[in-house]
This record gives C-alpha cells, structure tokens and sequence, in this order.
C-alpha cells in the first residue's frame, strides 16, 4: 500500500480502458493483481522490488488482463476488446434514423422483441391449465375458440351446438374465471409489460419534438 499503491494509481489513469471501465475501478484491480503477484512470488521464496510488481502489474493491465480473468475468449473481456474481436455499446447508442420523425433510434428499441414476453405466455397457461382441470370439460374447446378469434357462431357450427348454448356456456365461463382469478383477472391482462412503457414514452417523444419542427 505505501510503495506499490501509489505507482499504480499514477500510472493507471493514463492506460487505455475498456467498456464502462473507469480510473478508479481499473486501480482497485490493479491492486487485486499485484496483491496476488506479491503473493505467489513470496509462497515461491522470491525476492522482488516494489517497482518490479507494479511494472509487471501495469503491463497486465495494458493488454487487457484482470483480477476477474485473464482469458481472450469472453466477449465480454477487456483483452478481447482491446485485441478489436468483440465490441460493447450501450443501449442508448443510436442504430438508425426513423424515416417518419427523423429522430435517432436507439440501439435498445431496435433489440426489443415486439412478441410477447415468453415468461408471460409460459404463466398464463400454467393459469390456464390449473382452472381447466377442476371445472367444466367443455370449457377447453371454448377458450381455444376464443384465442384464435372465433365468434360464439363459429364455435356453435364447429362444435355442432346452438347458438344459444355457447354464448350461455360462455357466460358461466366468465363467472367461473371472475371467481377463480379474481374480479381484476381481465382488466390486469389487458395491461402491456411495464417495460415497453419507456419505449413508448421515447417513441412519443420524439414524436412530439418532429411535430415541433413542422411549426
């Protein structure tokens, strides 16, 4: 700490750095590594200089080793950064021009999936298949009429059954799922994932600022 400590933090501001990599960060682990040379060095009986570990340490630290990993493989890596093979961008950066607004797109709306969040979809018939199992066996066929968006007289001519008894079939369905789920089953359903909140706040900002320009 009073010798090797104080040549690292004057060095280390000044080598290049990777990522979110910042000073301070880079000089803590560049205390981690020469802490772990000095270590192996003296478990070997070697006698070695101050100024030799954090030579040594700088080195290190200059091709992209750290106290996390040495390897050039992770893409994630500062050597492998450093070696041009893999890049990191931030979320923010923008990935094109929106022909409509002429605003920037960032590279995160770009990556967002506009399908439903798998994990939903695996909950919801993990719901689904728990409600069905303890009540009316007609039920099954009815909600899969409903989510491919058939009507109550197209489930009636498939199923070879009036009008009038799907769309009562149906009512106890809502009654039954109201009281399985609870009163706020559907309203909560029909709520979008709180993460494309934020897109679509970005989208309507940008979309007010093109509209400002017009003026």
């Amino acid at each position: 700490m009073e010798e090797i400590a104080p040549r690292l933090k004057a060095v280390i501001p000044r080598i290049q750095m990777v990522g979110a990599e910042d000073a301070e960060e880079l000089i803590q682990d560049a205390m981690a590594v020469a802490a772990k040379m000095l270590h192996d060095l003296e478990q070997r009986g070697k006698i070695v200089t101050p100024g030799n570990v954090a030579y040594y340490t700088i080195l290190h630290m200059k091709s992209g080793r750290r106290s996390y990993t040495t390897g050039r493989v992770d893409v994630m890596g500062s050597g492998t950064q450093l070696d041009g093979m893999s890049y990191v961008h931030s979320l923010e950066d923008p990935s094109g021009i929106d022909p409509e607004t002429l605003e920037e797109i960032p590279l995160g709306e770009m990556l967002a999936g506009r399908d439903e969040d798998p994990s939903l979809r695996a909950g919801r018939k993990v719901d689904w298949d728990g409600f069905l199992e303890i009540h009316n066996p007609r039920y099954a066929g009815l909600v899969s009429d409903m989510a491919v968006g058939k009507t109550a007289v197209e489930s009636a001519r498939d199923a070879g059954r009036s009008y009038s008894s799907i769309v009562a079939l149906k009512e106890k369905l809502a009654r039954d799922v109201r009281e399985y789920f609870g009163e706020d089953a559907i309203e909560d359903s029909l709520h979008q994932p709180s993460w494309r909140g934020g897109i679509n706040a970005d989208k309507e900002r940008f979309a007010c600022r093109a509209e400002r320009r017009k003026w």
